[in-house]
């Protein structure tokens, strides 16, 4: 359920209050008090997630195990970083082997169609929506491999292809892919932050911020920020961000409005890295 990096942490499922004695802040479907996060999602589970050490779930009768599990690596996970001082960005990861990528941007950018087009070319799948970043003991910051599975959109796996045999769940929406063969033992050192976006140009354009406005990015790309506002230290996160400003390149990546090609975007992506 939780990546391997977290195997520590207890998860148990029973019973889990509706409401959270001493919240300090709340927000829609959650609550948080110190040291506590409570989510509820109707018709799915409750999350009670305590001291960035245990999880306990009690699952709605009508949810199957593979959602319950989908939504704990959602808002849970993000929460149980947040107490452990770690950082969780809204955003997918690859590597190669020269580090880590995260691809970060709105709905509708093309990000799951970009990451797909990556892994094609070789890239190893570190995260799909949640990735985890953490200082690395050397001044530098790192990516802890958080997920072996993609929720794509139907047309975007079938303009891959379709693999249907590594599909293992599927609903009207979202089809989950895996790729059990991505696994890798190690976090892998962080590179560039790449934010897609789009723009009513006829070209893939790629620009730098300032430092002023690589923090806004950086605060905007948290993953439910509101929950990171209750959760994460605002010392720990100014660490992070500082560190991230200086030691990683923060890239705007646009690709035209309307047609475009994904090769295109990826091409742009890694000739920026050369």
């Amino acid at each position: 359920m939780l990546p391997d990096f977290l195997q520590n942490i207890t998860i148990s499922s029973a019973t889990v209050p509706a409401e959270l004695e001493g919240a300090t802040a709340r927000g829609v479907l959650w609550q948080a008090a110190p040291g506590r996060f409570l989510l509820d999602i109707p018709d799915v589970a409750r999350y009670l997630v305590e001291g960035g050490e245990r999880v306990t779930i009690e699952p709605s009768a009508e949810a199957s195990p593979d959602v319950v599990n989908r939504f704990a690596r959602m808002t849970p996970l993000a929460a149980l970083l947040y107490q452990r001082g770690l950082l969780a960005f809204h955003a997918a990861a690859v590597a190669n082997e020269q580090g880590a990528l995260l691809l970060a941007g709105d709905s509708g950018c093309g990000k799951s169609t970009l990451l797909m087009e990556l892994l094609q070319r070789g890239w190893t799948l570190l995260a799909d929506e949640l990735a985890v970043v953490a200082f690395d003991g050397k001044g530098g910051l790192h990516v802890s491999q958080s997920s072996l599975d993609s929720a794509l959109w139907p047309d975007t796996l079938k303009k891959f292809g379709n693999k249907t045999e590594n599909v293992i769940y599927a609903d009207a929406n979202r089809h989950l892919v895996s790729y059990p063969d991505h696994r890798i033992s190690s976090p892998q050192p962080l590179r560039t932050l790449f934010r897609l976006g789009v723009e009513s140009k006829s070209a893939v354009t790629a620009e730098n911020k300032t430092v002023a406005q690589h923090f806004k990015i950086i605060s905007s790309l948290l993953y439910n920020s509101h929950v990171a506002d209750a959760l994460l230290d605002r010392c720990v996160y100014l660490n992070y961000a500082s560190t991230l400003i200086m030691k990683t390149a923060v890239v705007n990546l646009y690709r035209p409005r309307g047609s475009w090609s994904v090769s295109e975007v990826a091409d742009s992506l890694e000739n920026h890295l050369l």
